[in-house]
């Protein structure tokens, strides 16, 4: 009963506190800018949705004191971030279930919007300035600077297997007054996620947040 109830427990118990930061000051606001259901491409379904504090941020780096000071100095104050997958969405173990019997074959889609309040307009717009710089990651992986959309600075993660692109995230950045949005379109294979779709989700928030 132990190997069962323990994890639930805790289940339950992180799901009490993503539903109570999701009260904390400055993420209703945020939340309140964020995707609406309607808006998705057919079949997204929300995976989570929860504040982003700068202390967690600092504890999942490397260096995490050195990280705090960073994001402190820089004035941000609160985050909120929302996910949307399909199919996967149920979960690592039942995932890997799925992919192995109904969802083999179907495509991944993923959408990831995240949303930071900063301290004024001006270290908003040097947090977009002054973002992580474009570098190819793992094995496979290329990242590249994909230029400007309606205002939105764009790259794209592209990771390939024997020559061939099989999986493809575009990631959109821009500020509108004191906060940051990024949002991000992943797909495998590479075009079960249209530009064009990842960019009308964009324009909505930032037109939410005025």
């Amino acid at each position: 009963m132990l190997v069962v109830g323990v994890p639930i427990l805790q289940a339950i118990i992180r799901g009490w506190q993503r539903r109570r930061s999701l009260g904390a000051s400055g993420v209703p606001e945020l939340r309140a800018a964020g995707l609406r259901g309607a808006e998705l491409p057919g079949g997204l379904r929300r995976q989570s949705a929860q504040s982003v504090t700068s202390e967690e941020i600092a504890l999942a780096s490397d260096n995490p004191q050195a990280t705090i000071t960073q994001l402190d100095d820089a004035g941000r104050v609160i985050g909120y971030r929302e996910v949307y997958r399909d199919p996967r969405s149920w979960g690592e173990f039942v995932d890997v279930l799925l992919t192995q019997t109904l969802y083999r074959g179907r495509a991944h889609r993923r959408v990831e919007l995240e949303l930071s309040r900063y301290e004024s307009a001006e270290q908003a717009s040097a947090a977009l300035d002054g973002g992580t710089p474009v570098e190819d990651g793992e094995d496979g992986v290329v990242v590249s600077d994909a230029g400007e959309r309606e205002g939105l600075q764009a790259r794209e993660w592209t990771r390939s297997e024997g020559g061939a692109v099989i999986q493809r995230m575009l990631e959109l950045r821009w500020s509108s007054g004191d906060v940051l949005g990024v949002l991000r379109g992943d797909s495998e294979p590479s075009g079960a996620l249209e530009d064009a779709e990842v960019e009308r989700l964009a324009a909505l928030v930032r037109e939410r947040l005025g």
